[in-house]
């Protein structure tokens, strides 16, 4: 490498190491947009237990919470009627019908938000002269039995919680629960909880939710979904429960079970907040058994509008030259678009240091994008039909004895004819999901196979199939590298990175040693 290609190899690493490191401690800027992961699809499938037949289920179904925003959902009914019970602490999905004997499901994607209230001030309730004319919700006492009650009064006048302000007398019994109630996973009822000091996060809640209002504080039990303890294996969960206590006009998260008293909790998912009302959310049902599956969403997983107000914000000229600052349809148009160069980089290794022959030097990129812009198994089955098709035609057009211009006209006409069969097809019987045309077959193709029937006459099918499956070697990885959406945000967000690509580059254009291949197919020679 002689000094001026040093020096300019030199220059185009540091111009994007110096300008990232403006960036982030001139600018003032995050290094990359921040990594959102709190969408989850919800799938419940309500199945009936055997030798039952009624004819109603019902089941507590996402609503707009404060934790958890439904952004679209829908049930399967089969031949039941489906409606939702509405009320201020929980949706009731009701499915009824007649003999009753297949699986009903439910599926929302829904947008979680934390509990973010933490560390309350201390409250102190001021004697007021009116006198309530109806008694606050959360403070009833109306849902617990007598027994309930009279046991809960004995526990509380152990716990003593008088001579102090409504959060400490709150942590006052949230560590009594926590320290002298032994957690346990199996079915027990409230009475039992108390009397034999042992209970299940079910159990737990409701003895909290019931001390807390006999002391005046406003507080309810919660049954939901906790994603940190889900199956990893097949992502299935099961209700469970915590609470919720209100300080200063504000909700905080409290669980026994799991030794949490308000503080930020992250990952739970509620569907019922009132189970002192529903009781039977802490019961196996008699008539139905219910498996519920959340699965991460990959909508939204980088919050580029915050980004791009950060790179607006701040006083930099990058606010005027930021990939930020493009209307969205560009955005996404150059988030595909900046990893081409990429995609290059790995076509320059697997031609000029491995020995992978391709057809031409950007096909394989072209074919990437085919592949990523419709369906991989479409691209491919379309790819390798369209092949076949043009091999035959060419053979059949040759001994007409046309013109390349008009030949390649007709080739252009079949792979449109054939596009449109495609579509058809697919539309009644749904091979490919998520299939969506665009212009790349079309031209892609049309060229593709011109040269693919050229190549066989002139060279040999053994040696055009070795290239044909190098084409689609490098096309796959290409296409694997358009889907990894750390990458493409990575140089979305510094295009100077491209640089380095360029540098790169000119190392491998320099490289002048023997390629993989080479080395085995001269094997024999070095031997000797």
């Amino acid at each position: 490498m002689d000094r001026k290609t040093y020096i300019t190899v030199v220059i185009l690493i540091i111009v994007p190491i110096l300008s990232i490191l403006y960036k982030l401690n001139v600018a003032e800027l995050s290094l990359l947009p921040v990594s959102v992961d709190d969408t989850v699809n919800l799938q419940v499938v309500i199945s009936p237990k055997e030798n039952v037949a009624i004819s109603e289920v019902s089941f507590p179904i996402p609503k707009q919470f404060i934790q958890a925003k439904v952004l679209k959902s829908n049930t399967r009914t089969e031949d039941l009627e489906f409606r939702a019970l509405k009320k201020q602490y929980g949706h009731l999905g009701i499915w009824e019908g007649e003999d009753w004997n297949s699986s009903v499901g439910y599926y929302a994607k829904i947008k979680m938000l934390p509990y973010e209230n933490k560390d309350p001030e201390p409250e102190i309730p001021s004697p007021s002269k009116k006198v309530l004319t109806k008694e606050p919700y959360y403070l009833s006492l109306k849902q617990f039995t007598t027994e309930e009650l009279t046991l809960a009064k004995k526990l509380y006048e152990q716990i003593h919680p008088y001579d102090k302000d409504n959060v400490s007398a709150a942590k006052q019994i949230y560590y009594f629960i926590s320290e002298e109630i032994i957690n346990t996973h199996k079915d027990i009822t409230l009475t039992d909880t108390i009397r034999i000091n042992s209970g299940s996060a079910y159990t737990q809640a409701l003895l909290f939710s019931l001390l807390c209002r006999m002391r005046g504080i406003q507080a309810r039990t919660v049954a939901g979904f906790d994603l940190n303890k889900q199956s990893e294996k097949d992502n299935k969960s099961k209700i469970t429960f915590w609470n919720e206590i209100r300080f200063h006009g504000k909700w905080y998260f409290v669980s026994t079970y799991k030794h949490v008293f308000a503080s930020t909790a992250n990952g739970f998912l509620p569907i019922w907040k009132s189970v002192e009302d529903k009781r039977n959310l802490g019961e196996d049902p008699a008539t139905f058994r219910y498996t519920a599956y959340i699965t991460k969403s990959n909508v939204n997983r980088y919050n580029f509008k915050e980004y791009s107000e950060e790179i607006a914000s701040s006083n930099s000229f990058l606010k005027y030259y930021s990939l930020y600052s493009l209307p969205t349809p560009l955005q996404n148009l150059f988030r595909l678009v900046i990893l081409i160069p990429i995609g290059a980089l790995v076509l320059s290794v697997a031609r000029n240091m491995i020995g992978i022959p391709t057809f031409g030097i950007f096909t394989p990129i072209l074919l990437a994008m085919f592949f990523y812009e419709t369906n991989l198994w479409f691209g491919i089955g379309f790819f390798l039909l369209m092949i076949g098709l043009g091999f035959f035609e060419r053979y059949a057009l040759d001994k007409f004895y046309l013109l390349a211009v008009p030949r390649l006209s007709i080739l252009l006409t079949i792979t449109v004819l054939t596009l449109i069969l495609f579509s058809i097809l697919n539309e009644e019987i749904t091979i490919f999901n998520q299939m969506s045309v665009t212009l790349f077959p079309i031209v892609i193709t049309t060229i593709f196979v011109e040269r693919f029937s050229i190549m066989i006459i002139e060279e040999g099918v053994m040696h055009t199939m070795v290239t044909l499956l190098g084409t689609l070697l490098i096309a796959l990885i290409s296409y694997m590298i358009f889907f990894f959406g750390s990458l493409q945000i990575l140089f979305f967000t510094h295009p100077e990175l491209l640089l380095i690509v360029i540098a790169i580059q000119i190392f491998l254009g320099l490289y002048k040693g023997y390629r993989v291949s080479e080395l085995f197919r001269f094997k024999e020679i070095f031997k000797s």
